[in-house]
């Protein structure tokens, strides 16, 4: 049975069918936007090679990278707890590379892309100088050395490295972003937090903090912000829901243009006339 036939959040943003939206919102800042769809994250690894393992009748989504060396797992939990919703590393757990990307259920897909993306083509980078970027971005220093910290410029978010909280003779460092939002001069709102160890790949860390300080508002559909909108900007896009469908739809294909070209099978010609070019015996 056709999942079209429902009416279901599943239903967009590449099927505007029962979910009729009649138009988008630029929020800001991005990291109040809410969420989203998370099949801008899930779709684009699809199409980019990686197999869905989920259990069906199971509200989650398990994702394997095509060299099987990474998993994902998105298992949504209340949105108020502080149990992370995604979660990305290698699939093996003895490795000694082992590192482990966690991300709240209210951090913006688009965020969480930052970091998939770069993990899944393989991009290779040295992590730079975030703080530079950081402050480049309107984030203020609040605390410098090997234990930094950067705060977003509506005081709504923070940056930071910290130690692991992993007790270990060499224990390691993480980058970690809180988001809150104030209730009273003295109480905070607690948004969504994600965590990355400094051991996952060096150009993913970076994508991820890239996303995270980028200036650029977020497509939202109508009403989809979350209940901070004292906190955030929001206007009428230009942008239609027809245009972000076509936009989901490019970034997909863009994604299929990654896969490696796809190999014979063994004992079998690599082309239709080279079993004709075969000299006799």
């Amino acid at each position: 049975m056709s999942h079209e036939r429902f009416y279901s959040r599943v239903n967009g943003p590449t099927i505007h069918q029962f979910n009729h939206v009649r138009w988008l919102d630029e929020v800001s800042p991005r990291h109040l936007a809410g969420g989203g769809d998370p099949r801008h994250v899930t779709d684009y690894l699809l199409a980019a090679g990686w197999s869905n393992h989920s259990v069906p009748g199971y509200p989650h989504v398990l994702l394997e990278s095509p060299d099987k060396q990474l998993h994902l797992t998105l298992e949504p939990t209340s949105p108020e707890a502080r149990t992370p919703w995604w979660r990305i590393h290698p699939a093996e757990r003895q490795s000694r590379e082992w590192w482990s990307a966690q991300f709240g259920g209210h951090t913006p897909v688009e965020i969480i892309a930052g970091f998939t993306n770069a993990v899944t083509n393989r991009t290779h980078a040295p992590l730079g100088d975030l703080w530079q970027l950081a402050t480049g971005q309107g984030w203020s220093l609040v605390h410098q050395g090997p234990e930094a910290a950067a705060l977003a410029p509506d005081e709504t978010a923070i940056l930071v490295r910290a130690p692991n909280a992993v007790v270990s003779d060499t224990p390691g460092w993480r980058w970690a972003a809180e988001v809150s939002v104030p209730i009273t001069e003295e109480r905070r709102r607690w948004l969504w937090g994600a965590s990355i160890d400094e051991t996952a790949p060096s150009a993913a860390i970076a994508g991820f903090v890239t996303a995270l300080l980028d200036t650029a508002p977020l497509l939202r559909d109508e009403g989809q912000q979350p209940d901070t909108f004292f906190h955030l900007i929001a206007v009428r896009s230009t942008v239609t829901p027809e245009q972000l469908q076509q936009m989901h739809l490019q970034r997909l294909e863009d994604a299929r243009r990654t896969l490696p070209p796809t190999s014979p099978p063994a004992g079998r010609p690599s082309s239709p006339g080279a079993a004709h070019r075969r000299k006799p015996r």
